[in-house]
């Protein structure tokens, strides 16, 4: 059971990393953002739309082109790695002192984890860095007995998980809970609002002295509506194909163990992390990815219970043991193993196609201006134009909540300024580019190259 979840893991692993291709609409527009902070251009002007994550995203994966040049499979790679980090470090602290088949077992269940958050663990998202700088941040928080430095440490993780991206900052707020539920007393609830003021001055500075950086990273994201409707649909989603998540529940309802320092801080990040899971997943345009954090605090109870559930079953007999055993593997595959379908649709999915290089090609052979908003990569390699990305630019417009029926500005005025215009068709539609195309008197050329590509070469007739 745990080889089969480790064989699915492992062709994942494959497949991902080594698509060189793009695998989602914003992982190119990302990418450029590092290209811009290593060419010197500003990233956080009056007129440009970036991303909506925190800027260590960029910095991070503009060391990483330092090395390799741009380059989509390398970024994602450098991610990844990360997001293996994070696997560990969670086994290896719920494992301490434990057999390694427990680690390893332990091990397996966090990269499955993959398997239900859009694949978030090989792409080259924040989602997983910033949970590895948080976790490593509630560790130390949690193991600083009254060493300033650790305390100094998990901090300044705390901080970086922030800046890396800015929902981890619930991590912040589990000690307040743990203090709550378990602690109590002035001293310790004042000790344990440290690392959310932390961040909230962190914050401060931030607006005083970047402005624009808090805009992109606070003022925009604040911006997304939030459907309060979906949220039932969501939380009985989570709970209901996560069956080992009530397996560790029952466990805890009729086990005599005693909760230990580990259980006790893990019902006090489930407490935070899964609530804040179903709110950003309940935000425009939030997936599965969201769910991350809540699914690392579920599978983390589940482990800790497992000692208590092998003990259990390793009393019962003849078919008694059998049925527990298959009901435990039943029940630890589907809940990682239920979006399957969705999986290997993501897995293969491209934002591109094998004549990639011909549109850029085009774009090297023509001295007119070439832009391609939706893949701003093609421009930047075939003329080295640092053009705008309509995805960012969407989200940086965004009316109440949601993307404009129109072009903002900013990206009309790129597009008029043009001869020609690369679109790239994707799973992610977008008609008020087109329709802004035909409205500044652009059309389709037959191009014989691009013929049968998601790649589609525009250019501007006469007026």
């Amino acid at each position: 059971m745990i080889a089969l979840l480790g064989s699915i893991t492992l062709i994942a692993v494959v497949v991902r990393l080594t698509e060189r291709l793009a695998v989602s609409p914003w992982e190119p527009a990302i990418a450029m953002e590092a290209a811009r902070l290593n060419g010197g251009l500003p990233l956080y002007e009056a007129g440009h739309a970036t991303h909506m994550y925190g800027p260590l995203l960029t910095v991070l994966l503009a060391e990483i082109f330092r090395v390799t040049g741009l380059n989509l499979l390398a970024g994602r790679i450098g991610f990844s790695i990360f997001a293996f980090a994070l696997a560990f470090l969670l086994s290896a602290i719920l494992c301490r002192g434990s057999s390694r088949k427990y680690w390893f077992v332990a091990f397996a269940l966090f990269l499955g984890v993959n398997l239900r958050t859009n694949l978030i663990f090989l792409s080259a998202q924040p989602d997983c860095v910033a949970a590895l700088f948080a976790v490593g941040g509630l560790y130390l928080w949690a193991e600083r007995r009254d060493s300033l430095l650790r305390s100094a440490c998990a901090i300044g993780l705390f901080v970086c998980a922030v800046l890396f991206k800015q929902t981890s900052a619930a991590f912040a707020l589990i000690p307040i809970v743990y203090v709550l539920i378990w602690k109590r007393g002035l001293q310790n609830l004042f000790a344990s609002l440290i690392p959310a003021l932390s961040i909230l001055v962190t914050l401060g500075i931030i607006r005083f002295i970047w402005p624009q950086v808090f805009h992109a990273m606070i003022t925009v994201p604040g911006s997304i509506e939030v459907n309060y409707g979906h949220v039932p649909l969501i939380s009985g989603y989570l709970i209901a194909t996560f069956p080992i998540f009530l397996i560790a529940l029952l466990a805890k309802r009729f086990s005599r163990d005693v909760t230990d320092e580990r259980e006790r801080w893990i019902w006090a990040a489930m407490t935070v992390l899964v609530p804040a899971s179903i709110w950003t997943t309940c935000k425009s345009g939030g997936g599965y990815s969201s769910l991350l954090v809540g699914y690392l605090a579920m599978t983390a109870f589940f482990v800790v219970k497992l000692d208590s559930i092998l003990e259990w079953m390793a009393a019962l007999r003849g078919w008694r043991s059998f049925l527990a055993a298959s009901g435990l593997a039943l029940a630890i595959l589907f809940s990682f193993l239920v979006q399957v379908d969705r999986d290997l649709a993501l897995l293969f999915l491209r934002c591109g196609d094998e004549k990639y290089e011909t549109a850029v090609e085009f774009a090297r052979g023509t001295p007119d201006r070439v832009i391609s908003p939706q893949d701003p990569t093609i421009a930047y390699r075939g003329a080295g134009y640092f053009g705008r990305s309509l995805f960012f630019e969407l989200d940086a417009h965004a009316v109440n909540g949601n993307w404009p029926s129109e072009l903002p500005e900013s990206m009309q005025r790129e597009v008029a300024e043009a001869k020609y215009v690369v679109q790239v068709r994707s799973y992610v539609p977008t008609p008020m580019f087109e329709q802004a195309l035909v409205k500044d008197h652009f059309y389709p050329m037959d191009f014989v190259a691009l013929r049968g590509s998601v790649y589609t070469l525009w250019t501007r007739g006469p007026e």
